[in-house]
C-alpha cells in the first residue's frame, strides 16, 4: 500500500503506524507525489486536495510541531460524528488521520483544564464528554470506514480481521480488611466503628482477627471461580499504607505467599500506589519490591484511583520499564477517553515521539457506576449491555475494572450478580 504525500512527519508516521500496521495488519510505503510508481493501491494525503484520486484532505495538524489551543468544530456526516472537515471534494470528507491522531495524542489534555479533586482529567472537560459521545468509540468506526474503503476500491487488498474481545481485570487494593493490618490500625478501625455505632463491622472485625470468620475481602477462591475459561488479570498494590492506600505491608511473611501463589496460576501486573502517580522513586521502589517478591519482571501496570497525568506519566512508565499500561479511562464515566477501546501506543506531544508504552484502554469500572454515576444495578446493566453492542459492532475490546473486596461485601450483592451474568453472557 502507497501512502503518497508531500508530508513527512513523527506524527503522520505514527497514524500511520496505528492505522496500516497495527489495526488494518496492511504494510505501506511513504512516498512523495511523483517519487513512485502510480499503480496499485495508493491513498493521497496532500496539501493541495487530489479530489480526482483516492484521497484523504490534509488539514495540516500532522505537520505542526506545536500545541495550540484549539478544538476541532463537531459535525455529522451520515449520522457518523466527525471533525477536521473539509469540502474540498476529497474521497473522505474530512481528514481522518489528523482526527484520529488528534484523539489518541489526547491533544486537548496539554490544554489548561480544571482537574478534579485528585488532579485527573475529567470527562466533563473533555471533548467527547462535552458532546454526549463517551459511549461512541468515534476512533474505532473511523477504522471501519477507512477499511471499507480499502476493501471497496483495491479488493485484492489483504486485511487482518478485528475481533471482539472480553478482558477483566481485577484490582487487590489490599488482600484483607483486618487481617495482616496490624494493631495500631485494627485498634483504630474498632474506636472508628464503635464511635460511629457500627456493631455490625465491630463484631465482624473481631470474629475475623480471632480466626472465627472469613476475611470479607479474601474473595480469591469465587473470583477464579466466576472467570474460569476467561483472561482475567490482576494488578496487586505493593506500596506503603498512606491516606489513599490501605495496603498491607509489603514486607509481611503472608502477604509476600499471597502474591507469590497469586504470580504462579495468574497474570499478575503492578497496581501503583497514589503516591507513586507523582513520586518516581516510590514507584520504582515498588516495581522492585513486587518483582522481588514475585521472582517475575514486571511490564505492566495499573495506576490506583487511575491517577494519571499527561505527558509526566507515561514519560515515567518508559523511564522505568513498564511498557503495558491499563490506567487509561475515567474514574467517574463510562467509555472511551481517546475514541477506542482497543489498544495503542502513546504519543509524547511534549517531545513529538512514540513511546514504548502501550495503552489499553478501562472502559468499564465497578466504583464508577456505583458511586460516581450513581446508577441502580439495574440502569448499569442497561448500560452495560449498551456498551458492549457497541464495542462488538467495531470489533473492539471491552476491558472492564472489578475491586476484590466488592464480591465480599453485601451492599454490592446486587451489583455483583449483575457482574457474574455479564461473564456468563460474554464468556
Amino acid at each position: 500500500m502507497k501512502i503518497v504525500s508531500d508530508i513527512s512527519s513523527p506524527r503522520l508516521r505514527y497514524v500511520l503506524d496505528y492505522v496500516f500496521n497495527m489495526r488494518l495488519g496492511v504494510e505501506y510505503d511513504l512516498c512523495e507525489p511523483g517519487a513512485c510508481r502510480d499503480d496499485g493501491a495508493a491513498l493521497y494525503y496532500t496539501v493541495q486536495p487530489q479530489p480526482d484520486r483516492f484521497s484523504v484532505p490534509c488539514s495540516g495538524l500532522l505537520s505542526e510541531t506545536d500545541v495550540w489551543q484549539f478544538t476541532p468544530d463537531l459535525t455529522f456526516d451520515n449520522g457518523q460524528p466527525i471533525i477536521f472537515a473539509d469540502h474540498s471534494g476529497c474521497t473522505f470528507k474530512f481528514d481522518v488521520f489528523a482526527a484520529i491522531f488528534w484523539m489518541l495524542s489526547r491533544y486537548e489534555e496539554y490544554l489548561p483544564f480544571l482537574p478534579d479533586s485528585h488532579g485527573r482529567f475529567s470527562p466533563s472537560e473533555s471533548f467527547l464528554g462535552r458532546n454526549g459521545l463517551l459511549e461512541t468509540p468515534v476512533v474505532d468506526q473511523w477504522i471501519m470506514l477507512i477499511r471499507n474503503e480499502l476493501h471497496l476500491r483495491f479488493p485484492d487488498l489483504q486485511m487482518k480481521d478485528e475481533h471482539f474481545e472480553f478482558r477483566p481485570t481485577i484490582d487487590i487494593d489490599s488482600p484483607w480488611s483486618y487481617l495482616h493490618k496490624g494493631l495500631i490500625r485494627n485498634a483504630g478501625g474498632l474506636v472508628r466503628d464503635a464511635a460511629r455505632c457500627d456493631f455490625a463491622l465491630v463484631v465482624e472485625r473481631i470474629l475475623v482477627l480471632l480466626h472465627l470468620r472469613r476475611d470479607p475481602f479474601f474473595t480469591f477462591d469465587y473470583i477464579d471461580e466466576i472467570h474460569r475459561g476467561l483472561p482475567l488479570k490482576y494488578f496487586v498494590l505493593v506500596g506503603r499504607h498512606g491516606k489513599f492506600d490501605k495496603s498491607v505491608n509489603p514486607q509481611n511473611r503472608t502477604f509476600r505467599r499471597f502474591v507469590r501463589q497469586l504470580c504462579a496460576k495468574a497474570d499478575v501486573g503492578l497496581h501503583p500506589s497514589y503516591a507513586a502517580s507523582l513520586d518516581e522513586n516510590r514507584f520504582l521502589t515498588e516495581k522492585a519490591d513486587f518483582e522481588q517478591i514475585a521472582s517475575v519482571k514486571c511490564n505492566e501496570s495499573r495506576q490506583h484511583f487511575l491517577r494519571i497525568v499527561l505527558p509526566q506519566y507515561y514519560q515515567m512508565l518508559e523511564r522505568v520499564g513498564i511498557t503495558s499500561d491499563y490506567s487509561f479511562g475515567f474514574a467517574d464515566n463510562i467509555g472511551f477517553r481517546a475514541g477506542t477501546s482497543r489498544a495503542f501506543k502513546f504519543y509524547d506531544l511534549q517531545n513529538e515521539r512514540v513511546l514504548n508504552v502501550t495503552l489499553q484502554p478501562l472502559v468499564m469500572m465497578d466504583v464508577t457506576l456505583r458511586n460516581y454515576m450513581e446508577l441502580t444495578p439495574q440502569q448499569a446493566s442497561t448500560r452495560i449491555e449498551s456498551l458492549v453492542d457497541v464495542i462488538k459492532q467495531t470489533n473492539g475490546t471491552f476491558t472492564t475494572l472489578w475491586h476484590n473486596q466488592h464480591f465480599g461485601q453485601p451492599e454490592w450483592q446486587e451489583w455483583n450478580q449483575i457482574y457474574v451474568d455479564m461473564l456468563g453472557s460474554l464468556r
